[in-house]
């Protein structure tokens, strides 16, 4: 299964939310290359977990720069904030149910959650400010 690749195209030029996003796309891969290697499911979970909190503190701080520049889309993404954390909660419980989830599902609903999410919202933010 291939990788979500970092390429320039997602670049905010905003250093600290830029580098967050790097780092999250290295941790989908990380749970992506536990599914491809048939890594035990604890270890899997484990990494879901991981993800997911840094998630949360990726989207504290997106949240916290969009009040600073006063953004008037904040309550619109601070939504779609919340539909991503509930997302990957759905993954987590399907997974603790041991009901069968494919990698390729969980590669679809990260890449949404993540990519899609940079290059419909977070742009706007950029766009905001410039």
């Amino acid at each position: 299964m291939n990788r979500i690749e970092w390429h320039d195209g997602l670049n905010l030029g905003i250093k600290e939310i830029d580098e967050q996003h790097k780092a999250l796309i290295g941790m989908v891969n990380d749970v992506l290359a536990a599914f491809e290697k048939g890594g035990e499911v604890s270890a899997i979970d484990d990494l879901l977990r991981k993800l997911k909190e840094y998630a949360v503190t990726h989207f504290n701080a997106e949240e916290a720069y969009m009040e600073k520049i006063e953004y008037p889309q904040f309550s619109e993404h601070r939504q779609q904030h919340a539909a991503l954390k509930n997302s990957v909660k759905s993954l987590q419980a399907a997974r603790f149910h041991q009901e069968q989830v494919t990698a390729q599902e969980i590669k679809d609903l990260l890449t949404k959650w993540l990519v899609e999410h940079i290059l419909r919202y977070d742009y706007k933010i950029v766009e905001f400010v410039k």
